[in-house]
């Protein structure tokens, strides 16, 4: 076999390691909305070159986390007020319908640790921490149900999700998020499809209405002073 034939796989291998990278990077707030993505800065931090890191910026361009600017480069994308609502309008349609599919078999000793853990936290527990337990949870209600193309449609969306995740408690008691988990937890536990989606769709407003008072603000704060 000629060994020139494998260098596009080992090429496609590296771009997609860079990717995953700056993917988990942006999804996880180490690149916060609003960044520049410099190549050549992140090229040096990676240890690799520039190719790699342009062809994995372009594909995140491409989902959507990332946005491309003619002149002014790449940026990690901050939702306007339009594209963040109609994507939480759209998360809570999926959403609901998954957890409606979880409580015919839910996941019970994961759903008690998630229980636990969201039991014991207070307003004085870190964003952070309670973000990626957030993160986890909303996976684990999505990656648990029975459609699989649902699943898919979810998963398609998570990233941009998880871009917004740290603004959307921005403005609210972190207890106010808690105790709508602990609901749907409840409701799954007993078996109430109806009741876990209810609870899920009034989780996801309050986040949304958050996340818009961010965006918002931020909007204000920006514009030019009349």
């Amino acid at each position: 076999m000629d060994r020139k034939s494998l260098s596009p796989a080992a090429n496609q291998g590296l771009r997609q390691i860079v990717y995953e990278k700056l993917r988990e990077a942006i999804a996880g707030g180490v690149l916060p909305p609003g960044s520049k993505l410099s190549e050549i800065e992140l090229a040096e931090q990676m240890a690799v070159s520039r190719t790699p890191v342009r062809e994995a910026i372009r594909q995140l361009a491409q989902t959507g986390l990332v946005t491309l600017s003619p002149r002014k480069g790449a940026f990690v994308t901050l939702p306007t007020l339009k594209d963040a609502s109609d994507l939480y309008e759209l998360r809570i349609a999926l959403e609901t319908l998954a957890v409606k599919n979880l409580s015919l078999d839910p996941p019970v000793e994961e759903l008690r640790r998630f229980r636990s853990v969201f039991a014991s936290m207070t307003d004085a527990t870190p964003v952070a921490e309670y973000v990626e337990e957030d993160r986890q949870f909303h996976a684990a209600l999505c990656q648990s149900g029975t459609n699989r193309f649902l699943t898919l449609m979810l998963k398609n969306i998570s990233d941009l999700i998880n871009l917004c995740r740290s603004f959307s408690v921005e403005r609210s008691p972190i207890t106010a998020f808690t105790s709508g988990h602990l609901a749907i937890i409840d409701a799954l536990l007993a078996g109430d499809g109806e009741g876990a989606a209810e609870e899920t769709e009034k989780h996801i407003i309050l986040s949304k209405e958050a996340l818009l008072a961010y965006l918002n603000n931020r909007a204000r704060r920006s514009s030019p002073s009349q």
